[in-house]
């Protein structure tokens, strides 16, 4: 379980520092964008798709790191007024389970449209023509890696029934 758990951590980390380093290219995508346009008045129509893709791995690529850290975005109004064990059980179980579940959903749906895509040779309809199975599969990727981490959570804490908040930052 150990190797496994360092494995996934190496490999959440790289994502999330790819993810990282996209949002620098995002930057210079932009930059270049207001370069063509304010300076050269000839604006870039490449610059807009370019961008928009960026982001979306950026998202997708971070999302399972943020998810291990235990930084997204919770509302823990209800958690306040529960007793600590149910609260752990909460916060390591049943939050990942649905999570887990509503993942596996949206990487098997996300799988089926990019593999289509790939199947009918489907390209973009913008000034840039693309085929779009690289960037649909962005999506299942990073998905099946944060259903993966939800997995690893909700398993440390079954193993360790005195499992402690530290599990869920871990």
């Amino acid at each position: 379980m150990q190797v496994l758990s360092s494995w996934l951590d190496r490999v959440v980390h790289f994502f999330w520092y790819f993810a990282g380093a996209l949002i620098t290219l995002m930057a210079f995508v932009t930059g270049y964008g207001v370069f063509t346009r304010y300076v050269l008045r000839n604006p870039d129509p490449y610059t807009y798709e370019i961008d928009s893709i960026l982001m979306l791995a950026c998202v997708v690529f971070a999302i399972a790191h943020t998810q291990k850290l235990g930084r997204h975005l919770r509302i823990d109004l209800l958690d306040r007024s529960l007793p600590e064990t149910l609260r752990l059980i909460l916060l390591n179980v049943i939050n990942p389970t649905i999570g887990l579940i509503f993942c596996a959903v949206l990487t098997w749906k996300t799988w089926e449209t990019a593999w289509s895509a790939l199947q009918t040779g489907e390209v973009t309809r913008g000034t840039w023509v693309i085929p779009t199975f690289p960037i649909r599969m962005i999506v299942p990727f990073g998905f099946s890696l944060l259903c993966v981490v939800l997995l690893a959570q909700i398993l440390r804490h079954i193993a360790s029934p005195k499992g402690t908040y530290q599990a869920i930052k871990e």
